[in-house]
């Protein structure tokens, strides 16, 4: 016991010794606002929040019902009756499963929550959360199947603007009478500092937003009394001053920052009148541009590396942006041209189909969430977007109008939104070196394929939601995802599935040695970091080349570089270069995770490697080793060790095909793979015609892998070299690192040569130089 203490002391030194005398400060005077609430908690806030001489909705309806965004103010009933009459069937359909008690939460459809709701309850797992101070909890040590997630959901509220949302497009007095009734029972069980439910800042912050979103669209109800008003508003207060007085501002300067910075910035302004609001308001305007200059890359990514955290922090930011614009806040200038990069971003992520891929982890959750409930896709953001930038790159990747910029901006967004041109970014393919994403498209239509090829590290602070995944791919194509990342699944309750979920074996990349690329050090850690970078990039008409590197596995005994080529060939060809440098033996996994409803309908082996193909798509992957494989595993929904997963809401997992492939021996080792989408990998068309085939090239002389993919009157012939010397294969001689060479009838057509110093056609030199280089034919 006395070495656990000492080693916990030392840790506890440790952290204070890397603290400077800002966090020092902060942490001093937050534990000292920590000991004076517990001596206060549970007593009642005070029964009028405000410094007036009215009742609280009298007040509510005026300067703050103006300042609050538009939409609330006008009657929508009739607009949205006349132009979009499906909104109404959805929204009452939800109201009266809330007025049932049944919610969505968190991908669990019909949750049901009880006649009487207890707010301490998880309505997952029948878990009552106990009543105690709220500095006292520590969710993420929490053990025994007890995810705070769950509760911290239904807690957000989010379907109470649902219930309020129905009553502005219907006038049924019992939604609103619903939502009312469950604000009350929730302030009647949760007094000020003690449960659950106050334990997250950002948690309270988001409640808030969902509480304005509430009570603003129900002044003109009945059952929004004054006396209900009165108890709310206390609440609501009282929530905001904790949210002020105990910001993360170093505990979690993440997401959770921007999102307790975005509800301190919307109330303070909306209740900016008042002493306390306009200091609110004031503090908050400064972190959230500090948030966006230290946590929004150069390129426009989110640091934290995840598609989620993106349109998390992007959801905050657009909320304040708006707002700000509405009543004529100046923020800087700085903000606003981050958030416009953030969203150029979001339109390349975005998949042709609309989706995102699930990059680094995804929490499940929403910022707001009027209609959607988690950012499997973003089209609102777009859709404000193009409202406020004007940008028809935007509204093309956004689609319809969406509900949220109706209700944010007024029935004049349809006119506005009508009036930007939509039309389809001018590139295909987009780098962002700060983030290390890179992502390629065919085309902006419904049926083209789009990768994105991951060359980035943990990013920002402690890599929290960011995974083991350098050099991993996702790839979507002719309407469907064929090759997935894994997502998340959970956080707190399953270590030993959050560890699966963060690892590199879970993702469309190589492993050394059972080893993940950086060593996971608990639920939101890791012991070591990687670095990693984009190494080139180079164009052709139809033919786009990356590359990139990482040294993960240089700490091991014998250290391995991994470096990952990315051939793209349109309109649906991939190839995947990877060669391991390094010493010593070592096993080597590769990993190719296919999309849930894909079947592997064939492993064939073929000459140094495999010809895998999945249905229904008609989707070939055609692997060649510089050596033995060892081994080919399929597997799907394994357990024990965890293997062939993938999550696509929060707590719930279905079993996908995961297809890897061992190799083991002496480093170095290279691996050449073409992925191929629809029936172009058959052996034969429909007339009997050869219409595509890979197969592996001898060389003639040098050491290298080369090979070869007929397809299309064309010849494609990839070549890696694993010696210093000059090689000879196909009528070509060469010397250099890598090289693909298209060949149509005999002819050379394209070419492209990375780090090399000669290239030669049937005896005929097509350049040489002294040092090597790039080559690009035609350039």
């Amino acid at each position: 016991m006395s070495s656990l203490i000492t080693s916990g002391t030392f840790r506890k030194l440790s952290r204070l010794s890397a603290m400077g005398p800002g966090e020092l400060a902060h942490r001093f005077r937050e534990r000292i606002f920590v000991e004076l609430d517990r001596m206060n908690a549970g007593i009642r806030a005070a029964a009028s929040p405000c410094a007036v001489d009215m009742p609280f909705k009298t007040y509510l309806m005026g300067a703050p019902a103006r300042r609050f965004y538009p939409g609330q103010r006008e009657d929508l009933r009739p607009f949205v009756e006349a132009k979009f009459p499906a909104w109404i069937d959805r929204a009452v359909e939800e109201a009266e499963r809330l007025c049932r008690h049944e919610i969505t939460l968190l991908g669990h459809p019909g949750v049901a929550i009880g006649a009487e709701i207890d707010w301490h309850r998880d309505p997952i797992t029948g878990r009552i959360w106990e009543r105690q101070f709220w500095a006292d909890y520590r969710p993420v040590h929490e053990s025994g199947g007890r995810d705070s997630k769950f509760i911290h959901e239904l807690n957000r509220h989010q379907h109470l603007p649902r219930l309020a949302k129905a009553y502005v497009l219907t006038g049924e007095e019992r939604y609103a009478g619903e939502a009312v009734a469950q604000l009350n029972s929730w302030i009647d069980q949760n007094p000020p500092g003690l449960g659950i439910n106050w334990q997250s800042s950002l948690e309270l912050g988001i409640r808030v937003i969902s509480w304005l979103w509430t009570i603003f669209p129900l002044l003109h109800s009945r059952s929004l009394d004054d006396d209900s008003a009165e108890r709310i508003g206390a609440s609501l207060f009282a929530q905001l001053e904790h949210v002020h007085r105990y910001m993360s501002l170093f505990s979690s300067p993440n997401t959770h920052l921007i999102g307790e910075a975005a509800a301190l910035f919307i109330a303070g302004l909306v209740f900016r009148d008042q002493k306390k609001p306009d200091i609110w308001l004031r503090d908050a305007a400064v972190i959230l541009g500090e948030t966006v200059e230290n946590q929004v890359l150069e390129d426009g990514v989110y640091g934290e590396l995840s598609s989620c955290y993106h349109c998390y922090a992007l959801d905050f930011y657009l909320q304040v942006l708006v707002l700000a614009d509405q009543n004529k806040f100046a923020l800087p200038k700085a903000f606003s041209s981050k958030v416009e990069g953030m969203l150029e971003f979001l339109v390349h992520l975005t998949r042709p189909d609309g989706t995102l891929p699930m990059l680094g982890d995804d929490d499940g959750g929403r910022a707001l969430a009027f209609h959607r409930r988690d950012y499997h896709s973003f089209p609102e953001g777009l859709c404000l977007g193009a409202l406020h930038y004007r940008r028809g790159d935007f509204k093309h990747q956004a689609g319809a109008l969406a509900e949220e910029a109706l209700w944010m901006l007024g029935r004049k967004s349809v006119d506005d939104y009508n009036a930007v041109e939509a039309f389809p970014p001018a590139e295909t393919a987009s780098h962002y070196p700060s983030a290390g994403y890179s992502i390629v498209r065919s085309g902006w239509g419904t049926r083209d394929s789009h990768m994105v090829f991951d060359l980035g590290g943990l990013g920002i602070l402690t890599g929290a939601h960011a995974h083991a995944d350098a050099l991993s791919i996702a790839l979507f194509s002719g309407g469907r995802e064929l090759l997935v990342d894994p997502g998340t699944f959970v956080y707190n309750c399953a270590p030993e599935w959050r560890t699966y979920f963060r690892s590199t074996r879970a993702h469309n990349t190589v492993s050394v040695d059972d080893r993940d690329q950086s060593e996971q050090g608990g639920t939101f850690q890791w012991t070591t970091q990687y670095r990693s970078r984009a190494a080139a990039s180079f164009k052709l008409p139809g033919v786009l080349y990356m590359e990139g590197e990482h040294d993960g596995y240089l700490r091991l005994p014998h250290g391995v570089i991994h470096r990952r080529r990315l051939l793209f060939v349109a309109p649906e060809s991939w190839l995947i270069v990877d060669d391991l440098r390094g010493s010593g033996e070592h096993k080597v996994d590769f990993s190719f995770h296919f999309a849930p409803d894909l079947e592997v309908s064939n492993i064939e082996h073929v000459e140094d490697g495999l010809l895998v193909r999945a249905e229904p798509e008609g989707f070939a992957l055609h692997l060649f080793a510089g050596r033995l494989i060892q081994s080919v595993k399929l597997i799907r929904g394994d357990t024990a060790p965890p293997g062939g997963w993938a999550s696509r809401g929060y707590g719930r997992k279905q079993p996908c095909s995961l297809l890897r492939v061992t190799l083991a021996g002496l480093m170095p080792a290279v691996v050449l793979t073409y992925l191929v989408r629809a029936d172009s990998h058959a052996r034969h068309g429909p007339d009997g015609a050869v219409a595509s085939q890979c197969g592996r090239l001898r060389l003639e002389k040098g050491q290298g892998i080369a090979c070869s993919r007929q397809h299309s009157g064309f010849e494609d012939i990839a070549v890696f070299s694993t010696g210093d010397g000059e090689m000879e294969v196909a009528a070509f001689r060469m010397r250099g690192e890598f090289f693909w060479l298209r060949r149509e009838d005999g002819v050379l057509r394209k070419a492209l040569a990375i780090r090399a110093s000669s290239l030669d056609h049937g005896g005929r030199e097509v350049f040489r130089r002294s040092e090597p280089g790039s080559y690009l034919y035609p350039n």
